[in-house]
């Protein structure tokens, strides 16, 4: 009853967090409804989190307390003659030599507001993690089948916003007279990430060796209108980034093969389904929107490369410790060049990558090889087994979706997506009915 309640807590934060935080950094009081949720539901299952850190495996642990702890690392004062040390402070020094307080303690975070806030966005997906670390098979599919329904949700809003020329039902100002569908995101490219998920995420709930072909064909079409609201987001690397869930799916379809092949009639429906979805695609590539974003292929110009070639300035400038999680927007000023100067500000590096080299230092690749590594471990003993490999393949497509986009944009500064992502770690740990009996009465 305990993991059962846990889990419906789990369900109801992330529902909160696709609703009120997809728009970012920029939408702080939204990011505070997420964040105070989580609290109240790490208090409410307060015995939760000892649990997890005593009884968890002890490298997921370990990773997920050094991450935690970071950005709080990060806000501890200095004394004078530590801090003067820190590369790249000359510029803060002889401003503070202004104003006469050179001998203060100060932390290696350029912009402790920030950073404190960089560590509260953190709190959600670890009360996540948290709740659903011990789910059970049963568990991962009711998160998969609640991640695809809120999916369908933001795809009906967006498409009522796209309707209204999104100049109504918009929950972010960024998204105001925008072409692309957004639904409860501000960020395009953030909107048509988290449809990937979804996609992934009904694969994941397809996944069964003896197929129903109500099952299949109720599927198939959800999976076209998912389909439609991510050409409708208009985002390049989302479009292009469906050939994850598409080469999941074909793995499944090798998987059961041979039962497809014993049952000639439901093959037949599976047919007939592919050709209605190909025909609806067919009527859909002559209208307007669909075009419109199919035609965004057209011009590939981008702004990244340069801002890319100045972030690496700026990881010269901090290396090894770094500005502080949260401070990229300040400091990459100091570096970006008059050449690649624009109307606007770069506002981040458009590469998750380089941005957390610059944020955090020389910890902040040991960190990425560090989670690689978990998640693959993770991943590996999840898929070798027969029961629940579904939900695990999906949660292993989360992270390549996750990882791949991260390359030209910044998809783990949504507190949705941090929450998705947490979510897909516990699917992970999933166990069987049993197993979780057993490991109760060993404790």
């Amino acid at each position: 009853m305990a993991l059962r309640s846990r889990i419906l807590t789990a369900q109801g934060l992330l529902i909160v967090a696709v609703v009120f935080g997809g728009g970012g950094s920029g939408a702080g009081i939204a990011n505070l409804v997420v964040q105070l949720a989580a609290l109240g539901a790490l208090a409410y299952h307060r015995d939760a989190f000892a649990e997890f850190f005593n009884e968890a495996p002890r490298a997921l642990s370990v990773v997920v307390g050094v991450t935690v702890a970071l950005p709080l690392m990060q806000c501890i004062p200095l004394p004078p003659a530590v801090w003067h040390l820190l590369p790249g402070r000359i510029v803060v020094e002889q401003s503070i030599v202004l104003i006469g307080e050179q001998d203060n303690w100060m932390p290696i975070s350029l912009n402790l507001n920030r950073t404190i806030i960089a560590f509260l966005a953190l709190v959600p997906p670890l009360a996540i993690l948290i709740l659903t670390w011990r789910c059970t098979f049963r568990d991962s599919w009711s998160l998969l089948a609640v991640l695809v329904t809120c999916c369908v949700f933001c795809i009906v809003l967006g498409a009522q916003q796209l309707a209204l020329g999104n100049r109504e039902l918009m929950l972010y100002s960024e998204g105001a007279n925008s072409q692309g569908l957004r639904g409860t995101f501000a960020n395009r490219n953030t909107a048509g990430l988290f449809i990937d998920i979804g996609l992934c995420a009904l694969v994941g709930l397809l996944w069964r060796p003896r197929q129903s072909v109500l099952r299949m064909g109720v599927g198939f079409g959800v999976a076209l209108l998912l389909g439609l609201g991510l050409v409708l987001t208009q985002s390049r690397s989302s479009m292009t980034l469906v050939v994850v869930p598409v080469v999941m799916f074909l793995f499944y379809l090798w998987t059961v093969r041979v039962t497809f092949l014993e049952h000639r009639a439901r093959l037949l429906a599976l047919i007939v389904t592919v050709a209605v979805i190909f025909g609806a695609v067919a009527m859909l590539g002559s209208n307007a929107r669909v075009q419109r974003s199919l035609s965004r292929f057209d011009t590939l110009e981008d702004a990244r490369p340069a801002i890319w070639q100045d972030a690496q300035s700026s990881i010269s400038r901090f290396w090894p410790v770094g500005s502080g999680i949260g401070t990229f927007d300040e400091v990459f000023q100091l570096d970006e060049s008059l050449e690649n100067l624009s109307p606007g500000r770069a506002a981040r590096a458009h590469n998750e990558y380089l941005e957390t080299m610059v944020e955090s230092g020389a910890i902040a690749p040991f960190l990425i090889v560090l989670w690689a590594v978990t998640i693959v471990v993770l991943a590996w003993r999840g898929i070798r087994r027969e029961v629940g490999r579904g939900s695990q393949a999906a949660a292993l497509a989360i992270f390549i979706l996750l990882a791949f986009q991260s390359i030209l944009d910044y998809p783990l500064r949504s507190q949705a997506l941090l929450c998705v992502a947490a979510m897909a770690l516990g699917i992970f740990m999933a166990r069987s009915a049993h197993e979780s009996l057993v490991a109760r009465e060993l404790r």
